[in-house]
This record gives structure tokens, C-alpha cells and sequence, in this order.
């Protein structure tokens, strides 16, 4: 038996195909651009996704057909979305407009209205979502505002999740729990769409589809999906989950002693949780909590604003040497600029806010700043910032989680870094934690196709799926020639925030510096 793991981010969407002990047979990454109309702004197009949603899927298909895979094998594909994404669709599901990310926080006076008509503490503890622009509800109403146009056309607000299940054959919109808990509209208690905050919103139930738990089949390939990716009409379309929750299932996520450090386009912190925490603290903390892949157990997650992303910006500004070189030699050009980074702390220090800040402090008004730097200072030693204010970042978020009760045996990577020695073992000296790598890196693909593993029987639980699939590659310690000098920067580094916090804050013509 055989299974897909479909994965669509931020930046790019992958495809793997999966026997049932977790080996895999193929797999396409395929990279889209993010459009930014206006400063601030975040947007992805539908078409381009799917395109890219297509290939990805044929290409992963045709590499386990060439390692002997028959079509009739595979079984079921279920999918692991970005969350916090929407755009509105008409009866036909074909979109109105081009989807509006989570990274977009146009929607900022929305927020304020509906936190103005229901209080931040009950929209939290009914939807275990901080109240945020980022949330899929205050998007909606941005658009219903600024786009009345598309009201009477509008059949239902849909996330990349409904749309691409829809596609493939779904019979109709379905989306997974963990994805409606993005929105910031959705009661993870009852585990259905909340009326009080649609009032509230004034919009109708019957604007959004129906929910399913992880695991619930909703519909098979239609005959010209099946065609087109060369499979048959006989795989299950399996309800997955939202991004965030699929890597933290393929990471072994199954119980409270292990963390995650998801570690992509943006980087955050996940771990599961056996019972729901909304209180004030958490509240404050900027901590989301919603539904997980294992059914009834929550996820909680607090994320940066950037990870990666930070990165990629100072290779397209600042490292063409390096692009150069990664080409001549063949090797991947971060690869090459983490490899010149200096050991040790940098002189250096990055307040990696460049859209905003995440949890503890939750201002979208922050921005980022390199501080610290000499004549002497290089480029190489910026990017060793970068490097170390992340990990500075996630420290941070962890040790709040530590703060609740949370003890880490291990903390599992996943996401791009991971394939990174050099940032692994700065991980784990700056943490002072052990931080583990997993045999498979794209876990999101894993998760989302343990999930249609167990939805197809292959195993009874999503426990027993993970103990048969999920191996760690590589366990990185703290090397005790570093971890002191680390833990001194790290204490600097926590009071860079309120050092810059009044200068961020002015407002000047052309907007916030």
C-alpha cells in the first residue's frame, strides 16, 4: 500500500509518496512567489498554486511508478496546509480574488472592531486563536469592506485546504479541524463553527464549509485528476490538517516531552497538549491553541514572523558572491553562507522583526534592526546574527513553555534548517537542549500521510503509525565549550526588544520606522 502526502506552504508546495512504514518513493518540491501589492501586504495566486499543486503530485507519482509502484497500490492522499490563508469562491469554486496569507496584516482595524464587540479573552477562549489581523475572519471582513463587489458573487470563504480537496474530487468544501482553527471563527471546544463570533462578524454560517476531523474521507479523485496524475479514481481523499500540525505529527509529536522547532519560511515552536490552555497568561504570551491530528488532543504553537525568510532576505540583497559560488560548485548557496559564518556568539545581534514581532511581544509595530556593528563588522557576521537571534527568538517562546510545565526531552527540527549541521549544532548550544533531526525531512508530507494511513486501517492510531514511521536521524548535544558563552548573549539579547521598542513606535511620513 502506498500513500500521498501532499504539502502546501507558504512559498512552495511539495508532494511524497509513501509506503506504509514511512519509506519513501518519490517526491517534487516546486517553489511560487508570495505578491505584495502594498507594503505589508501578503497574497498568493490560486492558479499558480494549483499548477504547482499538479506537478508536484505527477512528478512524485512517476518517481515511485519508476521505483515499482502500481497505480491501483496507492490507497489515499491527504493534504498539510498553511493555515490562516482565504479567499472567496462562487458555486463553482472557482476564486474570486487571489487568497490573502496569514502574513498579511492589512485586516489590523478589523481586528480591532471585532475585539471592540466580543472581549480578546472570551474570542480566545472560544477559538484558542490571539486575536490578530493574520486570523482568516478579520481578512474576510477587510475584503467584504474593501471589495463589496464581491459579496453577491461569493458562495463560500475557503482556505487552500477546501479548494485543492474540491479539485481533486472532493464532493464538496471540507476542512479539516486543525485548519479551522486558524481562523480565528472556529469554537475548538464544540468543534464547529462559532455563532457568536459570526454574528459578531455578521456574516452566515452557510459562508463557510463544513469541518471534519483528521482522518475523515471526503471523496475520491475525480476521473480527469486521476488522469492527469496517473493514478486511479479509486484513492481516498483523506481530511489532513493545517501545516503546522502534520510536521509536529511526522516529527513524533505524541506526547508532551517532545517539542518542535519548525524551522521554514517562518519559525515557531509547537508541542502537543492533552488539555486546552486559553487562560490570561497564555493570552498575553500570544499562545495558539487548536485542534491537533490526534483527536482530542490540542496543538499549541507560537511562532516568529520570520525564520527563514530572514535569510533568504540578506541572499537576495546582500550574498551574490555566495549565489555565485553555489552555482559554480553545484551546492546550496545557504549551505554556503552559514558555512563562513564566524563560530561563536556574533558581536552582532539582529532584532529579526522585520514584519512585526510574534510571541512574547505581539507588536506589530517592531521592526527589524542590526545592532552592534564596527568597521570590522562583514557580512558573514550578519548572517551568524541572523543565526543566533532566531534561535534567540525560539529560546524565548521555549522557556515560556517550560514556565507551563512543559519538560522537553527533545527538541525535533524540522523544516529547512534541519539539513543544516552547522545551525543544528548552534541549536543545541544556544537551547542547551539536545536537538534532534528526523530521517525523513519533509515531515509535513509524513504526517499527512499517516494520517491516511490510519484513515485506510494501515494502523489503528496515529501513536502506532508514528512509533512505525517516524526514526531520528541525528541527535545533536550542547557542546560545553559554547553553551556559557551563548547563555551570556542570550541574556544581552533578550533586552534588545525594549532597548528599540520607543524608536520603533514613531511614526513618520512613509510609515513606521
Amino acid at each position: 500500500m502506498y500513500f500521498i502526502g501532499l504539502d502546501i506552504g507558504t512559498t512552495g508546495c511539495k508532494a511524497a509518496v509513501f509506503d506504509e512504514t514511512g519509506a519513501c518513493f518519490g517526491r517534487c518540491y516546486e517553489e511560487f512567489d508570495i505578491i505584495c501589492r502594498a507594503p505589508g501586504w501578503a497574497e498568493q495566486s490560486p492558479a499558480v498554486m494549483w499548477d504547482a499543486v499538479t506537478h508536484v503530485l505527477k512528478e512524485s507519482v512517476a518517481q515511485a511508478k519508476a521505483a515499482g509502484m502500481r497505480a491501483e497500490e496507492v490507497r489515499a492522499l491527504s493534504t498539510s496546509v498553511l493555515g490562516e490563508e482565504v479567499m472567496p469562491v462562487d458555486g463553482d469554486y472557482r476564486p474570486l480574488r487571489d487568497a490573502i496569507l496569514g502574513m498579511d496584516y492589512r485586516a489590523d482595524e478589523e481586528t480591532k472592531l471585532l475585539t471592540g464587540a466580543v472581549p480578546a479573552q472570551r474570542i480566545y477562549d472560544i477559538t484558542g486563536f490571539p486575536p490578530h489581523p493574520m486570523g482568516s475572519l478579520p481578512t474576510i471582513l477587510w475584503m467584504r469592506r474593501h471589495e463589496p463587489e464581491l459579496i453577491p458573487r461569493t458562495y463560500k470563504y475557503v482556505t487552500f485546504t477546501e479548494y485543492v480537496m474540491k479539485r481533486l474530487g472532493a464532493r464538496e468544501g471540507v476542512v479539516d479541524h486543525p485548519q479551522a482553527g486558524r481562523t480565528m471563527a472556529f469554537d475548538i471546544e464544540r468543534k464547529c463553527w462559532s455563532d457568536e463570533l459570526l454574528r459578531a462578524a455578521g456574516l452566515d454560517r452557510s459562508l463557510f464549509c463544513e469541518t471534519a476531523e483528521p482522518g475523515r474521507v471526503v471523496g475520491n479523485l475525480s476521473q480527469e485528476a486521476a488522469a492527469e496524475l496517473g493514478l486511479t479514481e479509486a484513492v481516498a481523499l483523506v481530511a489532513g490538517g493545517q501545516d503546522q500540525t502534520c510536521a509536529a505529527l511526522g516529527a513524533g509529536l505524541i506526547d508532551e516531552s517532545i517539542g518542535m522547532d519548525s524551522h521554514g519560511t517562518i519559525e515557531g515552536i509547537g508541542v502537543m497538549s492533552s488539555k486546552k490552555i486559553t487562560d490570561e497568561r497564555a493570552l498575553a504570551a500570544g499562545v495558539s491553541c487548536y485542534a491537533y491530528t490526534i483527536p482530542g488532543r490540542y496543538f499549541l504553537m507560537s511562532s516568529s514572523q520570520v525564520g527563514g525568510l530572514l535569510l533568504k532576505w540578506f541572499k537576495n540583497n546582500f550574498s551574490l558572491a555566495e549565489e555565485q559560488e553555489a552555482r559554480r560548485t553545484g551546492r546550496n548557496v545557504y549551505d554556503v553562507m552559514t558555512e563562513r559564518a564566524p563560530e561563536g556568539p556574533s558581536g552582532v545581534m539582529v532584532l529579526p522583526h522585520f514584519i512585526g514581532s510574534g510571541p512574547p511581544w505581539n507588536d506589530l509595530d517592531s521592526r527589524g534592526a542590526i545592532v552592534g556593528l564596527t568597521i570590522d563588522s562583514t557580512r558573514h557576521d550578519v548572517v551568524k546574527a541572523i543565526m543566533d537571534s532566531l534561535t534567540y527568538e525560539f529560546k524565548i517562546n521555549m522557556l515560556y513553555y517550560e514556565d507551563m510545565g512543559f519538560r522537553f526531552k527533545d527538541i525535533r527540527v524540522v523544516g529547512g534548517a534541519s539539513k543544516s549541521p552547522r545551525w543544528m549544532q548552534l541549536k543545541a548550544d544556544i537551547l542547551n537542549r539536545p536537538v534532534s533531526t528526523l530521517r525523513e525531512k519533509d515531515a509535513a508530507c509524513l504526517g499527512a500521510a499517516m494520517i491516511a494511513m490510519c484513515s485506510m486501517g494501515a494502523y489503528p492510531s496515529c501513536e502506532q503509525a508514528v512509533r512505525a514511521c517516524v526514526k531520528v536521524d541525528r541527535v545533536y548535544r550542547p557542546d560545553p565549550a559554547w553553551t556559557g558563552a551563548y547563555e551570556a548573549a542570550y541574556r544581552k539579547y533578550t533586552h534588545l526588544y525594549d532597548s528599540l521598542k520607543e524608536f520603533n513606535h514613531i511614526k513618520i511620513p512613509g510609515g513606521t520606522v
